[in-house]
């Protein structure tokens, strides 16, 4: 077990910076099952990481700002993402809900 241990963390990329051959390989695998329009990977180390680059993407794409978030969600502890997480700006306070974030209730 700890040989085998050995053997994969010597493999294991911590910084998306610096990808190792493996990643590049799933992601080619991951796009060729994917539709043409969906040719690009982003690795990224955590969910807030993922949300925070998701809630960029769209906002550049469509030029907007404003958010539709359930109530009571998480996205993640970035303040990107703690403006758009009833879960989170809830505490802070009644007043703390910006402008262009509009709370959807949970089904």
């Amino acid at each position: 077990v700890i040989k085998a241990a050995t053997k994969q963390m010597e493999l294991l990329n911590t910084n998306s910076r610096f990808l190792h051959d493996n990643l590049v390989q799933y992601a080619q695998r991951l796009t060729a099952t994917l539709p043409e329009k969906l040719s690009v990977c982003y690795f990224v180390n955590s969910g807030s990481e993922a949300n925070d680059l998701a809630l960029r993407l769209a906002r550049q794409y469509h030029g907007h700002q404003d958010v539709i978030t359930l109530e009571n969600a998480y996205h993640g502890h970035v303040t990107s993402l703690i403006d758009i997480s009833p879960y989170k700006f809830n505490q802070l306070g009644k007043d703390s809900k910006k402008e262009f974030v509009h709370v959807a209730p949970s089904p």
